[in-house]
């Protein structure tokens, strides 16, 4: 362990809250200076607000540009395999899903493939009072439900080579799946339509059950309790209803 690391998790110890942690723990680790200049070189002449997060694993800095965009830097590796992997899934799935996916552009500079999103303004659902999930929730259970039945049926054929059988069709709880679905997704605060389903990083053609497991597992921890329940009554019914 170096220095750095060792700096790191001495600080983080004393800092609540894992976001601002991993936030604290990455700037001690990594010189995010040039990240933050390329953005405002990128955007050079205009007035813009920035502000900064980390992803999963402290592996990239996310970069939030105002209410439009967001870039994600590699923190590990020059972020080319992921970056490729997920414009492809993304670009092949965004037509056969009534709920937005984020453009996405992969900008290659010093050696890094950054990802560059548009952003959906909006909330996230841990960022809303379990009381006011409760009562949307069927509503919201209802979208997560249509879009995990929309992606989990369509079988593009530019991305079958990435699929463990590029012959296997999609069935029943297995096909082509976000596999983090638990947070990832925006709100809009006043409507309770989902805008889009972000950050496709792991998602991957496979059975349904690990993901959802997790997920029911984060929603019941956010107090969102019976959320899986409607999820697949109605993912259930669409199923078997389009297979009439």
């Amino acid at each position: 362990m170096n220095v750095r690391h060792l700096l790191s998790n001495i600080v983080c110890g004393f800092i609540p809250g894992k976001s601002r942690r991993d936030l604290v723990r990455t700037r001690i680790r990594y010189d995010t200076r040039p990240f933050i200049k390329f953005v405002r070189n990128y955007f050079a002449g205009q007035n813009i607000k920035i502000k900064t997060c980390v992803g999963g694993g402290c592996r990239n800095l996310i970069v939030l540009v105002d209410s439009r965009y967001a870039f994600k830097f590699p923190l590990r590796n020059n972020g080319y395999e992921r970056a490729m992997r997920e414009f492809r899934i993304t670009s092949a799935l965004r037509k056969y899903t009534t709920t937005r996916i984020p453009e996405m552009e992969i900008i290659h500079w010093r050696g890094l493939y950054i990802r560059k999103y548009e952003f959906f303004p909006g909330v996230t659902l841990d960022e809303l009072p379990a009381h006011i999930v409760a009562t949307h929730r069927r509503h919201i259970a209802r979208q997560i439900a249509k879009f995990i039945y929309e992606i989990g049926i369509a079988d593009p054929i530019e991305i079958r080579d990435m699929k463990p059988n590029p012959d296997e069709a999609p069935g029943f709880m297995h096909g082509w799946f976000h596999n983090d679905i638990g947070a990832n997704f925006i709100i809009n605060p006043e409507t309770f339509d989902i805008v889009g389903f972000i950050d496709w990083e792991v998602a991957k053609f496979t059975t349904f059950d690990l993901g959802l497991y997790i997920a029911d597992h984060h929603w019941d921890k956010m107090g969102f309790r019976g959320m899986i329940v409607d999820v697949m009554r109605e993912y259930s019914h669409l199923f078997y209803s389009g297979k009439k």
